[in-house]
């Protein structure tokens, strides 16, 4: 039933009412196993949608057109639910050091777009405009969180290797004879 559905309900396949049965009776006069019928699959149909929702809705303009919108925050929260779908998520914006082959390269996200609310790293959560201490005994206030992109091996494209760190843009604190702290863009 699910591969059937997923076949089906492809956007990049568009199957008439007469496909759908021609390919299911085309399936059952093979002898495959546990073929559903157009009842089943629509009943199902049905369920799922009552259960998780139809994201699209009709839109009908002012000249008569039709078109179908999603809910697009609807579609990212439940990606982000998706243990499958999840992991291949982009969350920072990547400094593609001048390449931009995805629409979160670029100066423009890394520096204009809105920022992550926070980061984890080696399982502690970091969140922008918080005082953080680092290692080398120094005060840092991240306001960005951002993909650097390093190659890594030969220059040669095909011995070489992309390698991407999560780093934080910010400001460097510093302590001063008062014990108060300032900071200074970094």
């Amino acid at each position: 039933m699910f591969l059937t559905d997923v076949l089906f309900s492809s956007p990049r396949l568009r199957f008439s009412e007469a496909q759908k049965l021609a390919i299911l009776n085309w399936g059952v006069s093979l002898n495959a196993q546990s073929v559903p019928t157009m009842y089943g699959l629509k009943k199902t149909q049905e369920q799922v949608r009552r259960l998780v929702g139809n994201p699209t809705h009709k839109i009908t303009s002012v000249n008569g057109n039709i078109f179908y919108m999603n809910d697009i925050a609807h579609a990212i929260a439940k990606d982000y639910a998706n243990p499958l779908t999840r992991y291949a998520m982009q969350d920072y914006p990547q400094n593609g050091e001048g390449r931009m082959s995805q629409m979160w390269h670029g100066e423009k996200m890394v520096l204009e777009a809105p920022p992550a609310p926070a980061a984890r790293v080696r399982n502690r959560i970091y969140f922008v405009d918080e005082l953080v201490y680092c290692t080398d005994n120094s005060y840092f206030i991240p306001e960005r969180f951002v993909l650097e992109a390093s190659q890594q091996g030969d220059s040669d494209v095909q011995n070489s290797s992309i390698e991407e760190k999560l780093v934080a843009i910010g400001r460097k604190v510093r302590k001063t004879e008062v014990k108060h702290y300032e900071h200074s863009i970094q």
